[in-house]
């Protein structure tokens, strides 16, 4: 290979990555390889924490996001959300987010339904929606649910629901667990909940957020999920507790597939260009 094309590797046009990059997403999709995963360090946590608790304890997901952040957050309620209905734990959604009641729609449409076809609304799960405030909400939320929620999204009185049997307030639950696009979300339920509660904290969030709540990893959140990678993860760990009792391929994983091929393409691009600048300048030092 002569010196000048040494010199093309180190400069390709940005329109043929694009291109190879397309090309193979596309495939991805097309072909749908999986790769399997295994539960990362901030994963184990919340997983053991809810593998470690009674059945009938109450769990409660807060749904902090909307459709825009789903592909990333909602895999987790999912994985979340078979978590605890194999383990006989009912589910609390509620959101500090105008699109939480549809967030949890989704969930219940999606997951619960096909999946658990047995599972009765306010024995298993209760859906209380959204309520306005955030940290407000939050810290109201501490001492009584019936502070703020009346009843349920179906208008059932909190008094009447079998799922909310045990709870009075936030420290009634075994663990809660802020999946957060932005704000309010996952730092609000640290600094308002979790931080002046007796109730175990945990979250997940989208990977442009995550740097900012790794700091308050193991003190202030006993575990993180972050982005698709985390929701991977979790459903990891479903998968190697309970194959026989979730899906093969959960959403994440499969997620996972065409973007591990990206991240491959991009590496492989990177290291194209570095061979070329490697080589181009050892011919060089040995013309000298």
């Amino acid at each position: 290979m002569s010196g000048s094309r040494f010199e093309a590797l180190q400069s390709i046009d940005r329109r043929w990555i694009f291109l190879a990059l397309a090309v193979a997403v596309i495939a991805a999709l097309v072909v749908q390889p999986v790769f399997r995963d295994s539960p990362g360090e901030l994963v184990v946590p919340i997983f053991a924490a809810i593998e470690a608790l009674a059945p009938g304890t109450p769990v409660l997901i807060s749904l902090d996001y909307s459709p825009s952040s789903a592909p990333e957050l909602e895999p987790m309620a999912a994985a979340l959300t078979r978590h605890c209905l194999i383990r006989g734990l009912p589910v609390t959604y509620l959101s500090l987010w105008p699109t939480g009641n549809h967030m949890a729609g989704r969930i219940v449409e999606r997951v619960i339904g096909p999946e658990y076809p047995d599972a009765v609304e306010g024995r298993e799960w209760v859906t209380l929606g959204f309520q306005a405030g955030g940290e407000l909400l939050v810290h109201a939320l501490l001492d009584s649910l019936g502070s703020r929620f009346a009843a349920d999204v179906r208008g059932i009185p909190l008094i009447e629901i079998p799922a909310l049997a045990q709870v009075t307030g936030l420290n009634d639950y075994g663990i809660v667990v802020s999946l957060s696009a932005g704000t309010p979300g996952l730092k609000e339920w640290v600094l308002y909940g979790g931080d002046v509660g007796a109730f175990p904290l945990a979250g997940g969030c989208t990977g442009v957020g995550a740097p900012q709540f790794f700091p308050y990893y193991p003190r202030q959140l006993l575990g993180l999920m972050a982005a698709l990678k985390g929701a991977a993860e979790y459903e990891a760990a479903l998968n190697d507790d309970y194959a026989d009792r979730v899906p093969r391929v959960m959403q994440a994983t499969r997620g996972m597939g065409p973007q591990t091929v990206a991240h491959l393409v991009i590496v492989a691009f990177i290291l194209l260009g570095n061979a070329g600048l490697f080589i181009g300048e050892r011919r060089k030092r040995g013309r000298r």
